[in-house]
């Protein structure tokens, strides 16, 4: 997936970044649900301010048992696995 840095946090690979592509990708399968910059929502929580937030903890959603189980706590290299395969 393209060129590699390490992540100081956690100390994973992430792949270098595609703005363009990314702002497509985010358009085409998250923001039906999704907002950033903001702190209005739709049928899924606001992604501002996700890093360091639990996963499935945001009040007034309804989250799947597993996602409310799931115990992940975003961070650069959470998100890039959760991304990779959201359904997973």
């Amino acid at each position: 997936m393209g060129k590699k840095k390490s992540d100081s946090a956690s100390g994973g690979e992430i792949p270098e970044g595609d703005y363009e592509k990314g702002k497509k990708i985010f358009k085409q399968r998250c923001k039906q649900c999704h907002v950033v910059n903001s702190l209005q929502t739709k049928t899924g929580p606001t992604l501002n301010g996700v890093i360091g937030r639990q996963s499935g903890q945001v009040a007034g959603f309804d989250y799947s048992a597993a996602n409310k189980n799931k115990g992940v706590v975003w961070d650069r290299q959470t998100l890039f696995e959760y991304l990779a395969n959201p359904k997973k």
